[in-house]
């Protein structure tokens, strides 16, 4: 009786903990994609992105092994000051600026590669960003997933 009850206890954890990291689904035509910048190969953005578009909700960038990552959303708001992140059940906000040329870009304070959003995010596959009162879901696919785990391999070693 008392193992029956310890083994419905434990799914009932596995249920209620799955619950507050479940993973949204993945968006048509999104995903996450990794790419060395041509002319300094030290540095590398990951952007959830439309292949071959401009649809790009938000992009990381870092210089190989500075274990900082910055986050950067083009197109967005001229006033965005700060988002939010967050993955499983971490989360993070993160304060920046929003300079206007042609088209207003948001680029936040660093982020510590090793930080636990970034941990949460590499593990999880998905984070969600809310900026200004609006929430975009970004979950990877497999391909997704490995391009996350290079990037922050690329950005922490």
């Amino acid at each position: 009786m008392g193992r029956t009850m310890i083994t419905v206890g434990g799914a009932m954890m596995l249920v209620l903990g799955g619950t507050a990291s479940a993973a949204p689904a993945v968006n048509d035509g999104y995903d996450w994609t990794m790419r060395v910048n041509e002319d300094r190969i030290s540095d590398a953005i990951l952007a959830y992105e439309v292949d071959g578009t401009d649809d790009q909700p938000l992009n990381f960038t870092c210089e190989q092994g500075g274990n900082r990552i910055f986050a950067g959303i083009s197109g967005g708001s001229p006033d965005l000051t700060a988002i939010e992140l967050v993955s499983g059940s971490a989360k993070l906000r993160v304060t920046g600026t929003t300079e206007v040329d042609e088209m207003p870009f948001f680029r936040s304070q660093e982020i510590a590669g090793g930080s636990p959003l970034i941990r949460a995010f590499a593990a999880n596959g998905w984070l969600r960003m809310t900026a200004k009162g609006r929430a975009v879901d970004m979950a990877a696919t497999a391909t997704g997933r490995q391009a996350i785990a290079r990037f922050v391999a690329f950005c922490t070693e």
